[in-house]
């Protein structure tokens, strides 16, 4: 609909997408309400395939959904004005479509209740990252940041879409070829499923949380991807898309631990690693959103090493402390570099009596 609204009138668009987003944050605070019931009816399904298409109210997965939408309302609100400017050169139709979509997928990602679904919903947000760190697409620079975070985090989506594969056909051996992930885990977790399977299920489902959350090897992308409007890096790159794969990990968590035993310590030394490795390279930066996506990556390597010590609850506490004091600085380095012009942490100083407001926000962002 959004895209009719801003053929017709972009005013009424902008609106709509912040009033829908206001929605989808109320009902994902609605949901979590349900923690712990049964799954929802199914609503679809593809019988000749095994695939149930439906909602598992797991309380991992409506954690992530309510930052979603909630902090995904507030980066659309924010939006109205800080992106007025770009209007003249660049279609906000497109910008406020992908944005809701976005959210959207994010929250169906975070509900899914089969790895077809989940898998879907995984490629659909990296479609949108790829496309909002591009949207200033005049500006190479904005072009090849998209094009690089796109390529990098295929190298994790294939070995996602390996696990998934294997683990179909794991239960098509049993006689029951599901993608249903309470099944898939329930079998997992009796000693149906072959080792070797979950082996390279657990490498894969690794893989895709390393690519997607910004993990040594493949943190590369995430500091470039910093070319998209400041209100996409608060919102996707700081607060939602990259912590899909620290909620990957917590969520098939129960699936390997006690089977595939290197994939905790994994886990968790990866996450160790990228943590030490990428607060050390944000000391050497002087771009002002760079830093805070180093910093982002270091944030993510202490959750993903909390799902490596098999403690969901500090994973998913340190997760929501993130998103928000995280998305914060972000929309306040978004109207320090709206006010001066620059990036350029050197070419700053003296910001606090110019910006009282801003200053405030972000001396709450930083506590």
């Amino acid at each position: 609909l959004a895209p009719v609204l801003g053929a017709l009138n972009t005013r009424l668009m902008k609106w709509y997408t912040v009033a829908l987003g206001f929605v989808t944050g109320a009902l994902t605070i609605k949901l979590l309400s349900f923690a712990g019931h049964l799954p929802l009816p199914t609503v679809y399904w593809i019988p000749s395939a095994g695939v149930q298409v439906g909602l598992q109210l797991t309380g991992v997965g409506l954690y992530v959904a309510a930052i979603a939408g909630c902090i995904g309302a507030l980066v659309l609100l924010y939006s109205l004005k800080y992106m007025e400017d770009e209007e003249q050169h660049y279609s906000p139709t497109r910008y406020y479509f992908l944005t809701i979509l976005f959210i959207g997928s994010m929250v169906a990602l975070a509900l899914a209740d089969n790895f077809l679904w989940l898998y879907i919903f995984w490629e659909i947000i990296g479609f949108c990252s790829y496309a909002l760190i591009a949207y200033y697409y005049h500006d190479r620079k904005a072009v090849r940041a998209g094009t690089k975070a796109f390529i990098v985090t295929r190298f994790g989506d294939i070995g996602l879409l390996t696990a998934v594969v294997v683990l179909w056909s794991a239960m098509s051996r049993l006689g029951n070829p599901t993608f249903s992930i309470a099944e898939t885990m329930a079998a997992a977790k009796s000693g149906l499923i072959p080792t070797w399977m979950l082996t390279v299920a657990g490498a894969g489902f690794l893989a895709g949380a390393v690519g997607k959350s910004a993990q040594f090897p493949l943190h590369i992308w995430l500091p470039d991807a910093m070319e998209a409007p400041t209100t996409i890096s608060a919102l996707i790159h700081a607060a939602t898309l990259v912590n899909a794969g620290v909620y990957l990990c917590a969520r098939m968590l129960p699936m390997f631990e006690g089977t595939v035993m290197w994939w905790l310590s994994a886990v968790m030394w990866i996450g160790a690693f990228s943590a030490l490795l990428t607060a050390a390279l944000a000391l050497f930066e002087k771009d002002l959103k760079r830093v805070l996506a180093f910093s982002t990556v270091s944030q993510l390597g202490y959750m993903m090493a909390g799902v490596g010590a098999a403690s969901i609850f500090a994973s998913q506490f340190h997760l929501l402390n993130h998103a928000i004091f995280k998305a914060l600085l972000f929309l306040c380095a978004g109207a320090v570099i709206h006010a001066t012009g620059t990036r350029n942490m050197y070419q700053m100083g003296g910001l606090k009596r110019a910006m009282p407001l801003t200053h405030l926000c972000f001396v709450v962002g930083v506590l």
